[in-house]
């Protein structure tokens, strides 16, 4: 019995180091949704931007393949919590919830110069100087807010305690801002870049306008928010080869 035994374990053992070998070489998959000017597709098809590119530097550096998956914000949030592949989200922020069931890298974009602000419809005229819980209270505008998406913790505790009105949507950013323009919401969080990048480009973009009440936190890092399936080896080799 025992003669017949080790065959069978040993040809266990090859086949889950077979198996092993086979995941491992797998590409990392990167997660991600159009935002500009952070990551899209230029005009080749290619994916760019200022994170993308970032990212895909340091994963060429530390010899990590991976390949690039478009994929809505909701469901991305949905295939890290998973956890039945090595992905990762790209551009996240981090929060104490999203660190319950994820891996984070080091930050792979961060702007301590400029200030989170409000992408606003014009016909709302917020008058200047409010801070950002008086701009939630007293504008009388709804805030369209990505479904399950945190702007951190200064900016979600304002709009918890506001009680502003609340539109919700899965649409990326260069369709909500196209619902400001309709009119369906009257405001959204974004980056200045972002900002800019929207009004220029989408249609009758001129109606909206950059709003930043006083005291705005600075804008957030944004990390790979991966699966627990990717090494840990990996996210150091990634972290050590991370340049801005």
């Amino acid at each position: 019995m025992w003669k017949q035994f080790v065959p069978r374990a040993l040809v266990l053992c090859a086949l889950s180091a077979s198996w092993q070998n086979i995941h491992a070489a797998e590409p990392l998959k990167l997660l991600y949704e159009t935002r500009e000017p952070f990551v899209f597709k230029d005009p080749q098809g290619k994916i760019t931007g200022v994170i993308a590119e970032t990212v895909a530097r340091a994963l060429s550096k530390s010899n990590i393949r991976f390949e690039w998956v478009e994929t809505p914000f909701k469901r991305q949030l949905s295939v890290i919590e998973r956890n039945d592949q090595s992905s990762c989200a790209v551009g996240l922020f981090k929060n104490s919830e999203r660190s319950r069931y994820a891996k984070f890298s080091e930050a792979i974009f961060h702007d301590q110069d400029r200030p989170s602000i409000m992408l606003t419809h014009r016909d709302l005229k917020l008058p200047p100087s409010l801070d950002l819980l008086q701009a939630l209270t007293q504008s009388g505008g709804r805030l369209l807010k990505k479904e399950t998406a945190s702007y951190g913790q200064t900016i979600d505790d304002a709009i918890a305690k506001s009680g502003v009105q609340i539109v919700t949507t899965t649409a990326e950013s260069r369709n909500m801002a196209k619902m400001i323009v309709a009119r369906r919401a009257d405001f959204i969080f974004v980056s200045v870049e972002e900002a800019q990048q929207l009004i220029k480009t989408i249609p009758n973009g001129e109606q909206l306008y950059i709003y930043t009440p006083s005291g705005m936190p600075q804008v957030q890092d944004r990390y790979l928010m991966c699966t627990q399936r990717v090494p840990e080896d990996l996210l150091k080799r990634f972290n050590q080869s991370i340049s801005f």
